[in-house]
């Protein structure tokens, strides 16, 4: 069954967009009406990704030219796997005939993509006080990321069938086509050169 999109807006004002991901991360799907469809809104959801990726580059020119191609792969990655990702949902949304309403969903997912970063920071910080004394250990960093990469998941799943208006089952296949997206592209990192594991970095560098 698909759902009817969540009626209601939110307080007018420029907090819209940690409100929405506030909701959203939380399963309230009133949220995907704190963002604005149109170019406009999708482009400034894109921004922070493309500036990180921008100052990546710029200090990988001023590493030894032995590690300089790995740098450049790491600025990159996240942007390209991002781009990627806003194909491939681009191109579901259309077959499923949703592709008026993408730019929103689009806008809301890359805002929303940010929560589970920040979640990761502050359980690592939770646990350094807590058990100073096994925090930074391999296991305890991997449960985190592993847990966090659960979250994310359910997130990506929830925000396209509260977005897109999709059915459960939908909105599982694509969640399943944005992961396999990444998967693909995380192998031929690892399979050319320079060889760049990203599963590294993703579960903590463990």
């Amino acid at each position: 069954m698909t759902p009817d999109r969540p009626t209601g807006m939110p307080p007018a004002g420029g907090m819209n967009v940690p409100l929405g991901v506030w909701l959203l991360g939380r399963g309230r799907g009133i949220g995907i009406n704190c963002f604005a469809p149109g170019l406009q809104p999708l482009m400034a959801a894109l921004a922070p990704t493309v500036a990180i990726a921008l100052i990546g580059i710029f200090g990988a020119f001023f590493m030894p030219a032995e590690q300089r191609g790995l740098r450049l792969t790491q600025a990159l990655v996240q942007l390209v796997c991002t781009l990627l990702q806003l194909v491939v949902s681009e191109r579901y949304a259309a077959y499923a005939g949703r592709k008026g309403l993408w730019s929103r969903y689009a806008t809301a997912s890359l805002w929303c993509a940010w929560l589970p970063l920040l979640m990761m920071i502050m359980a690592q910080g939770v646990m350094r006080m807590v058990m100073p004394g096994s925090a930074s250990s391999p296991a305890a960093v991997a449960g985190v990321a592993a847990g966090v990469q659960l979250y994310s998941l359910w997130l990506t799943w929830y925000v396209t069938r509260v977005g897109l208006m999709m059915t459960a089952l939908q909105a599982v296949i694509m969640t399943v086509l944005q992961t396999l997206s990444a998967v693909v592209l995380f192998g031929l990192l690892w399979l050319l050169p320079p060889h760049y594991n990203a599963l590294v970095d993703l579960f903590g560098g463990v």
